[in-house]
């Protein structure tokens, strides 16, 4: 979400695209926060899956958009007219990027200018090769980036220390408030196993990650969903709490690199984020994770989870929705003080008693842990929400809660994730008055960086 047209309403920049490995005329959008009109739309060779980082590299005042994909998308766009500034691999489709060692961009951080040129640059991770079999472990390598954010050019490179694939969006923080720049990173994926480090931001600079920490290990299975990092020992660091796909949800202590405590649900993967908030009554981050029961693609359902950040007790749970991948956010829906989690809920039903086939549904749904009860905001919408986490804040700023999120179609009988059809975005307006910043209202957090922050709740009051 950002201005580009300078109306005073925030406009929505989406990652978009169609059918799976299929070139799309509208794999980046931006629409009109206003009436939902399309401002602008880009090209790409292939889904774009990451969330837009804002930069102005152009000196317009106007925010540009960095936004990465599959098979190489990486694109820079003006965001005031919609001009590609650069792409990281030419958009020639008769080119394949593997053939080049260039592989799925996940989303952007910036860091201090490397190449002097007055303007940030940007870390990124890049791996995943979809032509390769689930089962096969001969697969390329994933790498950590640093590019120019002016021209594209790769400035460092530094391959994973394990040898392994990565499709982990980076963390990038100081763990210590005086400390060093550190950067979370994990590897692996649905069926190879891998790691979860942390290591020195200099070191990748300098392109070499052989020193890197290993804070856990995924025998069978990797990391996939970045970490939330939120101080939960209460020492003044960030502690890395993290969900590994064979269905664990762990913390581990930032001072230490030890194993705070691990909650694991046999029979389940896991594919979002964990949503950091004060769900319960002490002054401890808690977390709520959403787990998919089966083992991919023979997924069906989904349950969740509430879990005390400082104990690793479970104090809430639930079995909703079908398999989405989509990860949760956080306010205070009820007034009580308390945060809760925005969550969508899929569901697969028949719209009509005679109906043959059927629908995909999907319903914006609230959980409150002090009532240990849910429920729906809105209207129920069409089609499903696989993977788009919905945005929480002010649009328009009139001072109340706006929610942002999409569906698309999928076939109900097939559940054909590879060709979606019929994307849809709903602005979604509530009565509930924001008093303070919301710190977890998109993915990987509000700044889309990893960092639950604890300077001070995020409460809503007040309602018509």
């Amino acid at each position: 979400m950002a201005d580009l047209n300078d109306d005073g309403v925030l406009d929505i920049v989406l990652g978009a695209g169609g059918a799976e490995n299929a070139p799309s005329d509208t794999a980046v959008i931006a629409l009109d926060g206003t009436n939902g009109d399309m401002l602008w739309h880009v090209p790409g060779r292939n889904q774009v899956v990451g969330s837009a980082l804002f930069y102005d590299i152009t000196d317009d005042g106007v925010p540009d958009v960095y936004i990465g994909g599959r098979t190489a998308e990486l694109v820079v766009i003006d965001g005031a007219s919609g001009e590609v500034l650069w792409r990281f691999f030419p958009a020639d489709h008769t080119l394949n990027p593997a053939d080049s060692g260039i592989y799925n961009f996940y989303n952007p951080q910036l860091v201090s200018d490397q190449d002097q040129d007055g303007k940030q640059d940007l870390l990124i991770s890049n791996g995943g090769d979809y032509t390769i079999k689930p089962f096969d472990p001969r697969r390329p390598p994933g790498k950590l980036l640093v590019v120019s954010s002016r021209t594209g050019k790769t400035l460092s490179e530094a391959r994973m220390p394990d040898g392994r694939e990565i499709y982990m969006s980076v963390v990038k923080v100081r763990l210590k408030p005086d400390g060093e720049e550190e950067v979370i990173f994990g590897t692996g994926g649905e069926t190879i196993g891998g790691h979860l480090y942390r290591v020195s931001l200099q070191d990748v600079l300098s392109g070499d990650l052989s020193e890197a920490t290993v804070l856990a290990t995924g025998k069978n299975k990797g990391f996939v969903a970045p970490p939330a990092l939120a101080d939960i020992t209460g020492d003044g660091i960030y502690d890395v709490i993290a969900n590994a796909v064979d269905g664990r949800t762990i913390a581990i202590a930032g001072a230490t690199d030890s194993l705070l405590w691990s909650v694991a649900l046999p029979g389940t993967e896991i594919y979002s984020g964990p949503a950091i908030g004060y769900f319960n009554a002490d002054e401890v981050p808690d977390v709520f994770t959403n787990y998919s029961i089966g083992t991919w693609p023979m997924i069906r359902r989904s349950t969740q989870r509430m879990i005390d950040g400082q104990t690793g007790q479970v104090l809430f749970s639930d079995t909703l929705g079908i398999f989405s991948c989509a990860s949760p956010v956080v306010a205070d829906f009820n007034e009580d003080g308390a945060d809760d989690v925005l969550f969508v809920v899929n569901n697969l039903v028949r719209l009509h008693k005679y109906d043959y086939d059927k629908k995909h549904i999907n319903q914006l749904t609230v959980f409150n842990f002090r009532n240990n009860t849910h429920y729906t905001i809105g209207d129920t919408l069409p089609g499903s929400n696989l993977a788009s986490t919905p945005w929480l804040g002010d649009l328009d700023d009139d001072g109340k809660l706006d929610i942002v999120s999409t569906s698309v179609d999928l076939d109900g009988q097939k559940n054909d994730i590879d060709r979606p059809t019929n994307l849809r975005v709903f602005h979604v307006k509530t009565p509930y008055f924001i008093k303070n910043e919301i710190r977890w209202g998109s993915y990987m957090g509000s700044n889309y960086d990893g960092v639950f922050r604890t300077e001070q709740k995020s409460t809503m009051v007040g309602r018509e």
